[in-house]
This record gives structure tokens, C-alpha cells and sequence, in this order.
């Protein structure tokens, strides 16, 4: 299942040639009951993302193929993003993702894969996948719930009138004078407050707001993108938070963010 760029799903016969730097693709795995989410580096953040919460839906969901629902309810998924192929438990799933790939699939409905070997049974394929998946039968209404729900509300809780104490006045102690409190200090802004500052500036200032964080030269950092207003880089160095590039873009609606966060950071 190939992730194009315009945020559609479209279903794709399973083949290595789409797993590129460029391509986002999702594969239902149910020899290894598993859903497998491959990020190409390349793919923008807002592609990235959608990917990732579609791959979530569809382990859950599966993915309809003719009268066929494929992977519903996988037990795993496991989400590989070919920036981070250093790391080795996503260069070991890479691997072991990319040899399912080159297994010898045969084709029913034209983009459901099989292992022709591992087939038994003279039924076709997608008929004895639906066999296999028993009814769920939801739950009933126990006649211990319905007795314990029919049963009379208890008796209200006698009341007690009230009576008044009739113990004698007393004249209250002097309430000490007032005095003016100190004026607080002034408090440093910490990055983290800064930061704060620019994703609430973003927010306010744009319908959609991607961000990622990565880390470089030993400092972590933020990339912050609202799609076709700004699209900026927030490094966090010390008590310093470097935004990069400094001017937020040439968009109007970079301009309104940036107001807004030197707004904010002027009141501190």
C-alpha cells in the first residue's frame, strides 16, 4: 500500500522497487502477523506522519482486498524510517523486511501476495483466509445485571432537624494590617519556555502544524513545519534557543508568527 503525496492511500501489487528513499509504503504481513510502515528518507514530515497513523489504523482495521479484510488486528506493527538505519534494531527490521520482500509471491486479486508453498487445501485462497476468522459474538446482557438493575432503590436517609447552638457570642480577634506585598522578581525565560512560546505563536497562527526532533552536533533541536507558512528549526544550545532561520521565512504568515513570538517573549 503506497502513501502518496497528495495524503491518499492507494492499494499497489506488492514489489521492492516502490521501497525507496522517495515512498512511504505500508505492506499487512500475516505470515508474520505483522504490519510493516517503511518511511523513505526523503518523504516530507507531513507525509511521514500521515503514514505512520495510517499504519497504525490499518493493524487494527486491515486493509479490504475483494471479499477479503488482509492483516485486521495484527499483533505488531513496526515503523522504519530509513534516517534513523544507524540504529541497529531498525537496520535488523529493515533487513528483515526487505528479505519478505524478495520471497517468491504468487498474485490473487491482482495486489494479494501469497507464498504458493505454504498454501493447503483445495479452496481458493481468499475463501479459506475468510473460513479461518470466527465470528466475534458480542457480548449479552447477564440475568444477574438485569436482577441487580431491577431492584428498588433504597429508603432516603432519615433527616435530622437542624438546632441552632446557643452558645454565646464572642467578639473575633483584630485582623492584623495589611501590607503591600513584595513585587516578584523577575524570572529568566528557560528554553523550555521559549520553545513553548514558538510552537504556541505557530499554533495560533496556522490550521496544521507538523514537528520532529532530531538531534546534532550533540544539541537536540526541533523542526517545525505549518505547511506553505513557515517551515523553521529550533536549536536548543544553553538558555539558548536558536531558531533557524532567524527572519521564520518570507510568508506572511511567517511575519504573523514571528510578531506573535517576539510578543510573548518581550512580556518576560
Amino acid at each position: 500500500m503506497l502513501l502518496d503525496e497528495s495524503g491518499e492511500l492507494k492499494s499497489v501489487r506488492l514489489d521492492s522497487s516502490y521501497v525507496t528513499s522517495d515512498n512511504a509504503v505500508i505492506v499487512l504481513d500475516e505470515y508474520h502477523d505483522t504490519c510493516w510502515v517503511w518511511i523513505g528518507k526523503n518523504v516530507s514530515m507531513p507525509t511521514r506522519m500521515h503514514a505512520l497513523r495510517m499504519g497504525k489504523s490499518v493493524q487494527k482495521a486491515g486493509h479490504k482486498v475483494g471479499t477479503t479484510t488482509i492483516g485486521m488486528a495484527s499483533s505488531r506493527i513496526v515503523e522504519m524510517n530509513e534516517k534513523n538505519e544507524t540504529d541497529p534494531e531498525v537496520a535488523s527490521n529493515i533487513s528483515s523486511f526487505r528479505e519478505a520482500l524478495r520471497a517468491k509471491w504468487k498474485f490473487e486479486d491482482e495486489i494479494l501476495a501469497f507464498d504458493e508453498s505454504r498454501v493447503t487445501g483445495g479452496a481458493p485462497l481468499a475463501a479459506r483466509r475468510m473460513e479461518a476468522r470466527a465470528p466475534v459474538t458480542p457480548p449479552t446482557l447477564t440475568a444477574t445485571t438485569v436482577a441487580l438493575s431491577s431492584r428498588p432503590p433504597p429508603p432516603p436517609p432519615r433527616q435530622v432537624p437542624f438546632t441552632p447552638s446557643r452558645e454565646p457570642k464572642t467578639s473575633a480577634a483584630p485582623m492584623p494590617p495589611r501590607t503591600k506585598p513584595a513585587a516578584p522578581e523577575k524570572v529568566e525565560t528557560t528554553v523550555d519556555q521559549k520553545l513553548a512560546y514558538l510552537l504556541l505563536s505557530t499554533i495560533k497562527n496556522s490550521d496544521l502544524v507538523y514537528t520532529e526532533r532530531f538531534e546534532r552536533n550533540g544539541k537536540i533541536g526541533f523542526k517545525i513545519e505549518a505547511p506553505g507558512i513557515v517551515v523553521v528549526e529550533a536549536i536548543l544550545d544553553g538558555n539558548t534557543l536558536r531558531i533557524e532561520p532567524p527572519s521564520f521565512g518570507d510568508s506572511e504568515g511567517a511575519s504573523r508568527i514571528r510578531s506573535e513570538y517576539e510578543s510573548w517573549m518581550s512580556k518576560t
